[in-house]
């Protein structure tokens, strides 16, 4: 049962990292997150980042889309917005599982 709640203290003090990071990004430089995403692939470095990330993103997609039955496959189609609604979707997993003793 400990492990099970630091796991979901991890989940949440990650999020709210993620969220200020998101708030600082979008009151600085607006939403043009599309067009810096992209022209960034002509770096060598960003576009490893960038391209980790994507595929990243398609395989949890992919996961997600599996797992959930019926309508709730549909929870696959947020995760473009990355750990904004991956952290939360891995949050509320954990009350599903059975924790270890």
């Amino acid at each position: 049962m400990r492990t099970i709640l630091v796991v979901r203290s991890a989940l949440i003090l990650a999020w709210l990292a993620i969220m200020a990071l998101t708030v600082r990004a979008i009151s600085t430089q607006g939403l043009s997150a599309g067009s810096v995403f992209i022209t960034d692939f002509s770096h060598p470095w960003r576009a490893q980042i960038n391209g980790d990330f994507g595929l990243h993103l398609l395989l949890i997609m992919a996961w997600i889309a599996y797992r959930e039955r019926g309508v709730r496959r549909l929870l696959a189609l947020p995760v473009v917005l990355g750990s904004v609604y991956t952290l939360p979707y891995l949050f509320a997993a954990t009350f599903k599982v059975k924790p270890d003793a």
